[in-house]
């Protein structure tokens, strides 16, 4: 409820770098558009799940609005018509070495640049930026913006923890390369930031000035989280992470986090001089920042906490945005972001298409919730999780209730 970029797109179900920080490890990919064809097995940390990929005819039915889509797939027919900007990278990466192999994205990329229709990608490969195929298609399209992923600038350290992922360096020169095929602009993501890695040496106040000198017109960042449900591989991989950087992240993570089970976060105390210095510098630099994390969202420059302008179209229907309206009035009422919820969300909560809708019990209980019902109701529940109350960490307050009985917020935060 939070996001900007709420139609997430992945070309295959899962990704050929096996980095260990990865939050959809072991997850399928659930993006939209799937009906993917089988091309064999890989051999994946000792799971071995059949290749597959969208179907580009399916892609061009579904932006075409073709009214035999399914009912699931139409939910996404709103957004598509706003020509509201589609996040391209979700769960997988759409230029990895299954890419270069398959060569699927290349063949959606001619569909979006024909629709001219709004983009943002996440990447960590840099290959495709050498190819004249892409590159092409990349020129002039001014709605394309372009996040490449790095953590650190030690080729060494990424090496252990971004297996199979191109050098720090090489991703910077590929950041280069697309910066200068359109001005839609290229972000530094700067995500997961690991204390004990990305901090070390101050290499993370480094990355961001060699990005700028890149390329980059904005820096998007968020901090680590833990999953204490891990199972036995994913603590494997948590206990390599461990060694490699010298500190022991269940430790760290129990003791500094709020909570003491399931998802970790940690403390915003923690995180405070961190987010300080980067903002600090990023405006000293002329970047724009940005916080994907639930604490210090309200460092953002806009309401897209991905780094995408103000000029782009992104979802503004969402409680980031709202946090931004609070920022600049002092105050948000739900009514400065209701018209978007009701033009985008309008249909069957138990129906929503990637959208983790809880228990059995859960969704019996909204059988007859539409999503926009929940959107609102998480709105006036400050005692919700997932309310911007509670979710941004106490610095949107409530204050009371307006004429059409939703809460209003007070923004209490820092003065940014």
């Amino acid at each position: 409820m939070d996001c900007s970029l709420p139609m997430t797109f992945d070309t295959y179900n899962k990704c050929s770098y096996n980095c260990l920080y990865c939050f959809s490890y072991f997850q399928k990919s659930h993006s939209l558009g799937r009906g993917g064809v089988r091309s064999g097995k890989h051999n994946y940390q000792g799971v071995t799940t059949p290749t597959t990929w969208v179907n580009p005819e399916v892609i061009k039915r579904l932006f075409a609005l073709d009214p035999k889509m399914s009912k699931s797939m139409q939910q996404f027919y709103p957004y598509i018509i706003k020509r509201n900007t589609m996040q391209w990278g979700g769960l997988a990466d759409q230029f990895d070495e299954y890419e270069r192999k398959h060569g699927i994205t290349l063949e959606l990329l001619k569909v979006f640049r024909s629709l001219k229709y709004p983009l943002c990608f996440s990447t960590k490969a840099v290959w495709w930026t050498k190819d004249k195929r892409y590159t092409d298609l990349f020129k002039k399209q001014d709605n394309w913006n372009t996040k490449f992923s790095i953590i650190n600038l030690d080729k060494y350290m990424s090496r252990k923890i971004e297996k199979g992922v191109p050098s720090p360096q090489a991703r910077l020169e590929a950041m280069k390369t697309v910066a200068g095929l359109n001005k839609g602009g290229v972000t530094l993501r700067l995500r997961p930031f690991i204390i004990g890695l990305s901090d070390k040496h101050d290499e993370y106040l480094k990355l961001i000035a060699e990005a700028k000198n890149h390329g980059a017109t904005a820096v998007s960042t968020e901090f680590f989280c833990l999953e204490l449900r891990a199972d036995e591989r994913l603590r494997g991989r948590y206990n390599e992470m461990s060694e490699a950087i010298g500190v022991d992240i269940f430790k760290y993570y129990r003791l500094n986090s709020k909570g003491s089970a399931g998802y970790l976060r940690l403390n915003r105390d923690i995180k405070r001089p961190y987010i300080v210095k980067m903002y600090n510098l990023c405006k000293a630099l002329g970047l724009r920042f940005y916080v994907s994390d639930a604490h210090f969202k309200e460092y953002c420059h806009n309401g897209s906490c991905c780094g995408l302008p103000e000029s782009f179209n992104y979802n503004r229907g969402q409680f980031t945005n709202a946090l931004m309206i609070a920022k600049a009035k002092g105050e948000v009422r739900y009514s400065d972001i209701k018209t978007e919820v009701l033009e985008l969300f309008d249909f069957p909560f138990i129906k929503a298409a990637g959208f983790n809708t809880s228990t059995t019990v859960n969704r019996a209980r909204r059988d007859n919730q539409k999503m926009t019902d929940y959107v609102r109701e998480a709105w006036n529940n400050p005692k919700s999780k997932k309310s911007p109350y509670k979710y941004f960490g106490g610095v949107l307050i409530p204050t009371g209730l307006d004429e059409n009985k939703d809460v209003v917020y007070k923004y209490v935060g820092e003065k940014v």
